[in-house]
């Protein structure tokens, strides 16, 4: 259910939400980028989204670690973008990362059920939008989703 709201306000909201979880030393930097900041989208689900992929940078990067949260709406398209410091995700299970129960070998030590992403990829869907990464294997990653923010004219 799309409603209109402003994203800048969601994600300092998540900010100081994920600030009580994060590690000693971790910084959520966050960023809008564009001098429009309403969304036409489904709130819950665009909050979940962030939610699981900024709870995801804080798990799997250390301590006093920064972890950057992008926003940026441009031709009705909310892209969102979130980097960790962490330990990145082996090359050869890029393909893999969005499948259910899926953990990458390098997870194994660290809490968690591989269903994260697996949600996070169907709420994308849901809302029409798309989700890519990037990781390289013990520097980081990079997960970047775009949402059309006016679904009335799709």
């Amino acid at each position: 259910s799309p409603t209109t709201y402003d994203i800048t306000e969601l994600a300092h909201e998540l900010v100081n939400e994920m600030k009580e979880v994060a590690k000693d030393g971790q910084q959520i930097q966050y960023g809008h980028k564009g001098n429009d900041t309403k969304v036409l989208l489904d709130k819950n689900l665009t909050r979940n989204i962030c939610l699981n992929l900024l709870s995801n940078a804080i798990k799997y990067s250390n301590e006093n670690k920064s972890i950057r949260f992008i926003t940026e709406l441009k031709d009705k398209k909310l892209s969102i973008r979130i980097s960790d410091q962490g330990i990145g995700i082996p090359e050869e299970e890029h393909q893999h990362i969005f499948e259910r129960f899926f953990r990458a070998n390098n997870a194994a030590n660290i809490q968690g059920t591989g269903l994260g992403l697996n949600i996070v990829k169907k709420y994308v869907d849901l809302l029409q939008g798309s989700i890519t990464f990037e990781s390289t294997f013990g520097k980081g990653t990079t997960f970047v989703v775009i949402l059309p923010s006016d679904l009335t004219e799709n």
